[in-house]
C-alpha cells in the first residue's frame, strides 16, 4: 500500500469518525437545536430522524472500521462481526432514511433522499448477499459502493459547510441541490 492510499484511508477514517460523532449531539441538545435548520421537516418524523441519525452514525462507525485494510485483512472474524453490525446499522438507517425523505418539501429532495436510501440498502445487500457465497472481489466492490453511499453524510456535512458558512445560504434553499450532490459524486467514484 502507498503512502498516498495510507493518507486517504486516513483521511476517510478520521472524517468519518468526526461526522458519526458529531451527529450524536442531538442526545445532549436536542433535536431542534441540534438540526435547527430541518426542524420545521421534522414535526411528523422525530422519532424516525432520531433512529436515522443513530443508525446512520453507527454504519460511518463500522464502515469506516471496514476501510482499514490491517483489521480487513488480517482479522476475519472481527471484519465480519463488525460487517454483521455495519449492514444493521444500513438497513435501520436506509429504512428510517427513506420514510423521512418524504416528510421533506419538494419533489427533487424528496427523490434525492429516497434514492440514497433504496441505494444504500440495495448495494448493502448485494455485498452481503455476495460474502455468504463466498464471492470476495464481488462482495469488496458491492461494499465499495455501499460504504461510499454511507459516506454521503459526510459529503452533505462538508457541502453544507460551504453553503452555509462560506456562501451564507440557508438549509432550505440548498437541500434539493444536497439530496443529490451527496451522494451522486460519491457513487460515481467508487464505480470508477
Amino acid at each position: 500500500m502507498t503512502s498516498t492510499q495510507n493518507v486517504s484511508i486516513s483521511v476517510l477514517v478520521i472524517t468519518g469518525m468526526l461526522v458519526a460523532f458529531s451527529t450524536i449531539r442531538v442526545f445532549p441538545l436536542g433535536l431542534d437545536l441540534a438540526f435547527s435548520a430541518m426542524s420545521h421537516q421534522l414535526i411528523n418524523a422525530r422519532q424516525m430522524f432520531v433512529m436515522h441519525i443513530t443508525a446512520a452514525s453507527l454504519a460511518l462507525v463500522f464502515g469506516s472500521i471496514q476501510i482499514i485494510p490491517v483489521l480487513r485483512n488480517r482479522y476475519l472474524s472481527v471484519h465480519r462481526g463488525i460487517g454483521r453490525l455495519y449492514a444493521l446499522a444500513v438497513l435501520l438507517g436506509g429504512i428510517s432514511g427513506f420514510l423521512i425523505a418524504f416528510q421533506i418539501d419538494g419533489i427533487i429532495g424528496t427523490a434525492g433522499f429516497a434514492l440514497l436510501a433504496v441505494f444504500w440498502v440495495f448495494t448493502t445487500t448485494q455485498g452481503v448477499r455476495l460474502a455468504r457465497a463466498g464471492l470476495e472481489p464481488a462482495h469488496r466492490r458491492w461494499m465499495t459502493y455501499s460504504v461510499a453511499l454511507t459516506f454521503a453524510a459526510v459529503s452533505l456535512r462538508l457541502q453544507l459547510l460551504i453553503f452555509a458558512v462560506g456562501l451564507a445560504m440557508p438549509y432550505h434553499q440548498v437541500y434539493p441541490f444536497l439530496a443529490w450532490s451527496c451522494w451522486v459524486p460519491n457513487t460515481i467514484f467508487a464505480l470508477w
